[in-house]
Parts: C-alpha cells; structure tokens; sequence
C-alpha cells in the first residue's frame, strides 16, 4: 500500500497522511512513478474533496504539474465526482495556473474542460476568479467559441457571472412574484376573504390576472387550478425554472390552503462546536444564522397577515413568540452566544412538541399542522443518538391517538459544516424506516447547498421546494 493508493481509495484522513508525513514530508509533493501523477492531482481525479483540502493544508503545492504538464486544476476534467467542491477548494489557494494547460489537453484550458462538461457551477468559479475566454486550443478556439459549439445557452451565460446573476434575478422575481400571486388569489377563492401576503397584500397583478383569473364570474378553485395549470405550460420562463418538476406550481395552487394554515417552527444548534476551532473555520454560526433568515424570509412571505415563525434553540432561551416576523427573527439570533452540547431530541420536546403540540392536544386547540426545521452541525451528545427519533415517534403515536394524522407534525432535517458524527447520525435518520413519512433528512450540507444556490434563481427554487412541498400532504382535519 501507498499514499497514493490510499489517496485513490479515498482513506487518506488526517491521522494517515501524518503517519506518512512524519517520517518523509517531501513526499506530499512527489510524482508516483507509474501515472506521473501529484499526489493532489490524485486525491483530485479521485472525487475526494477532503483529501485535497487535507493535502492543501499540509502544503502540497496547488501549482505543481504533472509528469505530462497537467496541473490540478487542469486535471480536475477527469474527475467525475464533486468536481465543483474540488474546483474551489483548489481556488481558496489562489493557484497562478488557472489558465494553465498542457500539450497532453490538446491545450485546452481548465475553463474549456468545465465547458465541455457542462460542469455549469465550475465554469462560474472559473470565469469568477477570471479564466481567460481568449486563449485558443489547438483547434484553434478559444472558450467563448467552445461554449458557443456546444449551443448549451446555460453555459454561455455563466461565462459571465455578473450579468448571468442579474438575468437570474430577474427570472426568480417573476417566479415568485407568480407563486405569490397563486397564495393571494388561492386564500380568497378559499376563505371568501384575502389573504394578506407580505409584498402583495391588496394588489393586483393585471398581466397574471387576465390569463389565470378573467372574471367577472367567480371562479371555483377546481376552476382556479385549471387555470394555473394552463398558464404554467404557455410560460416558457415557468417551464425553465421548474423543467423537472413540470406539476410543481399547479400542486403548490392545490395544497395551498394546509400550506398556509402551517405553523412553522425553526430549531437551530447553538451548542459550543459551531464556534470551536472547527466551528469558526466553516464559519458555522454565520452560515446558519444567513441561512436561517433567508428561510424566515421566504417563509413569512406566504403567511397570513399577522403570522409569523417560531424560532427555537437547543441550549438557549429566546423569544418564546410563535409568530416573530423577520426582524424579531433576527433579533432573537443575534443575542444568542453558542455554547454547551447537543440535546437535540430532549429540547426538541421540552421546548417545541410540549408547548405547541402536546398543550393544545390536551386543550383541543390544534388547528394547525406544524412544519420544524431542524439544523445541527453535530451528533447528539450526551443523549443517546437514537433520542431524536424516539421523540419524533412518539409525536406521531401522540397525534394518532388523538384523532389527527401523523403527519400533522412534519420535520425538515439538515447539516451544517462538515463534521463526520453529523453524517453518521443523518444517516441513521434518513434509515430509520418509523419516521420516514414525517422526516425528510436533506442530503448533503444546508451550508454547502446554499453558497451553491447564491443566485436568487437556485436559491428560491431550493426554499420553495424544501419548506414548502412537504407541507402539501399534512392535514388538519380529525381522522373520522
């Protein structure tokens, strides 16, 4: 076994490439005689992002080539796994070789790999840290000409990040400008009365109306969804922005009224490692703190006048209003100093389920489904790991008993930062068969997911469907 080998198997940790560095430092950046490969270049063809970071810290050279002349990031094409994460992890060290290519590339530059790839987020990076569009291969074509042969449109626009963010701006406001406009019209067909939403309370959209909502006779919502439904297909910037999901908005205009009738609750961490060492390296706190108002931000807009969300935390005690609007939102947040351990089954119940759920069952007061968004960067400690689920469980087996469905209480699950307990304990959340009907676990990192999403577009697209399609199943109503 070498360290290349464990670089290809994707075993090289921390604690291993130490023991290979301990005796023999200089070998981070010697070529293996077989490929002529870096040992960075392998960790980077490879697919493992953390192994390059690992590399990186411990001084491999982002800059040194190949035996052939391929650089890192160069090499990067043939990587079929996070290529992204790899791309920028190698970026944060400010490589002179951006632009960098060699004879064995047919001189195509790293930027004309990720074009031919249609690796659409590595291009961004690339033309971010300002990849050249005039170079030429050899077949003599430089970038721009390169993404205009493959007549992907997708590509040339991030070929300009800056104008591709404002066109992607745009786009997203005409979305939800029409999502919202669907909530407005939904609630009055429904309740006989409108819906205040924030940003569109008592006004009219006339170039939507006309289409979805002709009048003067009183359209019934069956009517109403027709409508939408018909409006969606005819609108090619509709189509684009949901192609895979071509039902998405006409099952939003269906299930809007359980939708708005959600109490939405946020539980975050604030345990002591989202500002350790580790922590405040991935900036923990600050990322979710951004995320968190982003959410309360798309959150509140659908709401009813009046309505707010309930932000919630595993060791301090804030604000106990059910209904904060974004500012309290991020009042209530900005007071909080992390600290202590991760509890989270436990406060969940104490803090969240006794208070909203479990009360009003006693009172006959639930009248509202409840949608918790739960983030950790962590396993549970010192409560035993399959805590959260047990508490989870039992909400449901407390619901049911009562007459409602299970699924009246639904929880949003995610990561932030990169800590491995956190992995392991998702996972076994996502494979716990009990909660799988009202636990959606989010594969991957919020964090991660919402630096990818920067542009309005991705990012609401991202909200829209993770706050709100789960939402579209739970009802109210008693079981008769």
């Amino acid at each position: 076994m070498s360290i290349f080998e464990d670089a290809r198997k994707g075993i090289l940790t921390r604690a291993r490439l130490n023991s290979w560095l301990k005796p023999n430092s200089t070998i981070i950046n010697m070529r293996e005689d077989s490929s002529g490969w870096t040992l960075l270049v392998t960790a980077g063809v490879s697919g493992f992002q953390k192994q390059v970071d690992q590399l990186l810290l411990k001084g491999a050279d982002v800059d040194l080539p190949c035996k052939d002349g391929e650089t890192p990031l160069l090499a990067t094409w043939k990587t079929k796994n996070e290529r992204p994460l790899i791309v920028q992890t190698l970026l944060r060290h400010k490589p002179r070789s951006i632009d960098k290519t060699c004879g064995l590339a047919m001189n195509n530059t790293p930027l004309m790999y990720a074009i031919e790839k249609a690796d659409i987020e590595t291009v961004r990076l690339l033309r971010r840290v300002g990849a050249s569009l005039e170079i030429k291969n050899n077949d003599g074509f430089n970038a721009k000409e390169v993404a205009q042969n493959t007549g992907n449109k997708a590509i040339l626009r991030a070929l300009d990040p800056s104008k591709e963010q404002f066109d992607l701006m745009r786009v997203a406001s005409d979305v939800v400008t029409f999502i919202l406009y669907i909530i407005f019209t939904v609630g009055y067909l429904l309740d006989g009365i409108v819906v205040r939403v924030f940003g569109l309370s008592g006004e009219e959209n006339p170039r939507i109306d006309s289409r979805v909502n002709p009048g003067p006779e009183e359209l019934t919502p069956e009517d109403f969804v027709r409508n939408v439904d018909v409006y969606v297909k005819d609108n090619p910037v509709l189509n684009t922005f949901f192609k895979d999901k071509k039902n998405f908005i006409q099952d939003l205009a269906q299930n809007l009224w359980t939708l708005q009738r959600t109490r939405q609750v946020i539980y975050c961490d604030d345990s002591g490692s989202m500002t350790n060492n580790k922590g405040k390296e991935e900036n923990r706190w600050g990322n979710q703190k951004e995320l968190v108002l982003r959410i309360a931000r798309t959150t509140t807009r659908i709401l009813p006048d009046g309505e707010g969300v309930a932000l919630r935390f595993i060791n301090n005690e804030t604000d106990n209003s059910t209904s904060l609007d974004l500012e309290g939102i991020g009042t209530s947040i900005s007071s909080i100093v992390p600290k202590g351990n991760t509890n989270i089954g436990t406060t969940l119940e104490e803090r969240i389920l006794e208070p909203l759920v479990y009360s009003r069952l006693e009172a006959k007061a639930l009248e509202r489904p409840l949608l918790i968004t739960i983030i950790t960067d962590g396993g549970p400690e010192p409560e035993s790991k399959d805590m959260l689920a047990k508490v989870i469980v039992e909400c449901g087996d407390r619901l049911v008993q009562d007459g409602f469905p299970r699924d009246s209480v639904k929880f949003l699950i995610g990561q932030i930062g990169s800590s491995n307990r956190a992995v392991d304990f998702l996972n076994t959340l996502k494979n716990n068969d009990d909660i799988t009907k009202v636990a959606h676990i989010f594969a991957g990192r919020l964090d991660d997911e919402f630096k990818k999403f920067r542009d309005e577009r991705g990012l609401e697209r991202w909200l829209i469907e993770t706050l709100f399609m789960p939402l579209a199943a739970a009802e109210t109503k008693k079981n008769k």
